[in-house]
């Protein structure tokens, strides 16, 4: 391991200065290469701190670093974590490990993403620096994995997240879009992968994508009438990227040892948009309108008619 990324982990997992000479003993260099290592991450945009007779000290940033995500993480989750720089897809890599990773839970994070997508392919603006782009790979030994489950179960995460964290109150809009004033700011997109021996479904990508400091004002213009950003909330508490992604994981990691029971249904209804209005809802290439009364136990949509959908998009909302 490089003298840099040593030193990165041994800062970004402690509040309190290093002394230059404590770094150089323990990684057995010298101070002049203590020093040298530090100001090449400060010029790769880290924030180290530094204070004659104190040392180091990491100030936390959105600059993306895995160490400082571990520290913020709770000491019962254990999993991998890869960070890139830009990747086409968050997705598309973690389905790529699927072949060689373990059975530990992988996170797959990029800075940006060159081809990112959600649902039904659709393009997913992902400018490096500003936005989170992660994706779990998750290994399934379940005969009877429900992917809506899953999904729901990460739309709940995701809202305890920014409750916790900023003073909003987001919405879901069924079944994987996170609203904030009305506006979308995160999605969400899981995908199987089969076994093509066993013909199971062995190993799941749950994929979040998240506006988290993305100018609204550099959407398309087609997209900002729908699409927003947590912007201005980050800049009023000066959250890190690191701070907010640990943050879902821990939430998240608490959802799924038992997310294939829906006992957060109360909780994800709690956040509908949906029900109790008039929608219009899209099936393939199928559209037509209905009341939605309900959201049941398996997340699926319960209409006025008593028909239960599984899969589908609400592309429209009415007023109540």
């Amino acid at each position: 391991m490089k003298n840099t990324d040593q030193i990165l982990t041994l800062l970004s997992q402690h509040e309190n200065y290093f002394s230059g000479q404590e770094l150089a003993k323990r990684l057995n260099i010298s101070r002049t290469a203590v020093w040298k290592a530090v100001k090449s991450l400060q010029e790769q945009g880290h924030m180290i701190e530094s204070r004659p007779h104190q040392g180091y000290r990491y100030l936390d940033s959105n600059t993306l670093n895995s160490a400082r995500i571990k520290y913020y993480l709770a000491p019962q989750i254990d999993l991998d974590l890869l960070l890139f720089d830009s990747l086409p897809s968050t997705n598309l890599k973690a389905k790529e490990l699927s072949l060689t990773t373990n059975k530990r839970p992988l996170v797959v994070l990029a800075d940006q993403q060159t081809a990112g997508y959600g649902r039904y392919r659709r393009q997913f603006i992902s400018p490096k620096g500003t936005g989170i782009y992660l994706s779990l790979l998750l290994d399934n030994s379940r005969l009877d994995f429900d992917p809506g489950l899953l999904t729901t179960a990460t739309a709940v995460a995701l809202t305890r997240t920014l409750e916790q964290l900023f003073e909003l109150s987001p919405q879901i809009k069924w079944v994987n879009d996170i609203i904030v004033s009305d506006k979308k700011v995160c999605g969400i997109l899981t995908e199987g992968i089969t076994d093509l021996e066993t013909r199971s479904l062995n190993q799941v990508v749950v994929g979040c994508g998240i506006n988290f400091l993305t100018d609204p004002k550099t959407f398309p213009s087609e997209l900002q009438q729908r699409a927003g950003s947590l912007r201005s909330y980050v800049l009023q508490t000066e959250l890190s990227r690191n701070r907010f992604i640990a943050t879902f994981l821990n939430n998240f990691f608490s959802l799924y040892a038992d997310y294939y029971t829906g006992s957060f249904m109360a909780e994800y209804k709690a956040h509908s948009n949906v029900i109790g209005h008039h929608v219009t809802i899209t099936q393939g290439q199928k559209e037509f309108s209905a009341f939605v009364s309900d959201i049941n136990t398996k997340g699926e949509l319960v209409l006025q008619d008593g028909t239960c959908l599984a899969s589908g998009e609400v592309t429209k909302i009415r007023p109540k």
